[in-house]
């Protein structure tokens, strides 16, 4: 694993990238600029060695068969006039035998019968030395051709060489410090626009969340800052939420808790026997009732409290994807239907729960979607008048489907959106609740990527809730049914009917 390279900066970052390219410019505009000057130096020796052979060719003699060169030392001294290099010559035959001239020369000598001018590389005592050969015809010569070689050393080429290397290189390295001084000065320039938006972020308080202004910035940086909006905006949206959840939530407990506070109050006078008189009898029943009121409170507080702290993991599943895993949704609605059976026959509803054919797999968190089936199941024994029925079923169709149906008094069109807002209850109800389990089935729908629809039930009677999950991968289906699912789900199907 790469490791993370702490207290990255934009501004290094920014000269690497743009000195790397500079200095590699540098790099082969140097070996070009090298190897150009090295043909120029040998483009203008070798002319100037073809004129020094061209020379030797004019002071040519010939008698016969013997061919000489009359080079007196005063012709010899201007063709050796170069002090940082050696001058050879030689005259041969077109077999390629020396006829006069230094016999260092080497050999052999290739193409003698070319009749152009050859160049080419040898050695002599060790040293390099550049060679031309040229083609001569003497009137007065048996064989009418001779060839005349001319070599000499390679120091003033190289010297040449170096000399325009210099004049290139010196001018460029110059180039390339100020173009990294424009580089380094150009970076620090254009990042101090960032001062501005830098300095907005500073001055703010904890509490302000609106948006930055974009027009005083880069134009590379308005994305950065229009991400910056929409974080912004979406804080600024859970803030007001907190603020609704935190009043709302100390509204609905500030009623029972003035109720058992009332009720205890009461409860002590009638301990004192201020209410009663001097009737035990009377006494007895009034306590009794106003332990029953006190009970009922506390029960309605942690009914409450149990719903707030649902809502407040269900907010955490969210953000937190680290916790999902397959489950398979049947096993989930099945126990929790399983456990609501004595509530509803204990109001004499008809509880019916159906599975799928397939296992019903899902991606998620065990203990969320329990919530919401619990949510979902409860509310509909919650509102359905005794004698109703519930219909509780699971469907996979490459998609899973959670759907509940009940009898019950139904939510009107227009309240359907509402009633997935926190303490909203529906009106012409008067069933205890606490406003937060639908809220808490769409924020764990959310949190699943799954799609939360309510509609009025068979004949347009009651209320049917459903809940859609994204499809899952078919290799865990087939590895479930191996596993024996039908059986299991022969075990699961059942019929509970009211009393």
């Amino acid at each position: 694993m790469k490791k993370s390279q702490p207290n990255k900066s934009l501004r290094l970052e920014l000269r690497r990238a743009l000195l790397w390219p500079l200095c590699l410019l540098w790099l082969v505009s140097t070996c070009g600029a090298y190897f150009l000057a090295v043909s120029f130096a040998n483009d203008s020796h070798d002319h100037a060695l073809l004129n020094t052979a061209d020379s030797v060719i004019a002071r040519l003699r010939a008698d016969g068969s013997r061919v000489w060169a009359d080079i007196p030392p005063a012709a010899q001294a201007i063709l050796r006039h170069n002090d940082r290099d050696r001058f050879y010559y030689q005259v041969i035959s077109k077999d390629g035998v020396r006829i006069s001239g230094d016999s260092v020369l080497p050999g052999p000598y290739p193409n003698l019968a070319a009749r152009e001018p050859i160049f080419r590389y040898g050695t002599i005592d060790g040293e390099e030395v550049r060679v031309a050969r040229v083609r001569a015809e003497l009137d007065n010569y048996s064989d009418k051709i001779v060839l005349v070689q001319v070599a000499e050393t390679l120091h003033s080429r190289q010297h040449l060489a170096h000399q325009i290397l210099l004049s290139i290189i010196v001018p460029q390295i110059f180039l390339i410090l100020l173009g990294g001084v424009a580089v380094y000065h150009s970076i620090s320039r254009g990042l101090r626009l960032l001062a501005t938006l830098e300095q907005a972020l500073i001055e703010r308080t904890k509490l302000d969340l609106t948006p930055l202004d974009d027009k005083e910035v880069p134009l590379e940086v308005r994305s950065l800052v229009g991400a910056i909006n929409e974080l912004l905006a979406r804080l600024r949206g859970d803030l007001e939420s907190q603020n609704r959840f935190v009043a709302n939530a100390a509204h609905q407990f500030r009623t029972p808790l003035a109720g058992l506070k009332t009720y205890i109050y009461y409860a002590k006078r009638l301990l004192m026997g201020d209410d009663t008189g001097d009737d035990p009898e009377m006494r007895k029943k009034q306590i009794n009732t106003v332990l029953d009121q006190i009970d009922s409170g506390t029960d309605r507080m942690t009914h409450l409290a149990n719903k707030l702290l649902s809502l407040a993991k269900a907010d955490h599943a969210v953000s937190n994807k680290a916790t999902f895993e397959a489950v398979d949704l049947n096993m989930i609605v099945s126990e929790i239907t399983a456990e609501l059976v004595v509530e509803a026959v204990k109001k004499g509803l008809d509880l019916e729960f159906l599975c799928s054919e397939n296992p019903a797999l899902v991606m998620g968190n065990p203990h969320t979607l329990t919530e919401l089936a619990e949510n979902l199941i409860e509310n509909a024994v919650l509102y359905t008048e005794s004698g109703g029925r519930v219909l509780v079923s699971v469907v996979n169709t490459g998609h899973v489907l959670l759907a509940v149906q009940d009898t019950g008094p139904g939510i009107p069109t227009e309240e359907r959106e509402q009633v997935f807002e926190r303490f909203y209850r529906a009106l012409g109800t008067d069933v205890p609740g606490s406003g937060l389990g639908l809220p808490i089935v769409k924020e764990i729908a959310i949190a699943h990527k799954a799609d939360v629809i309510i509609t009025s039930g068979p004949s347009g009677i009651g209320t049917t809730v459903a809940v859609t999950f994204p499809a899952f991968s078919e290799n865990l289906l087939v590895e479930r049914r191996e596993n024996g699912w039908q059986k299991r789900r022969e075990e699961r199907n059942y019929h509970h009917p009211g009393d």
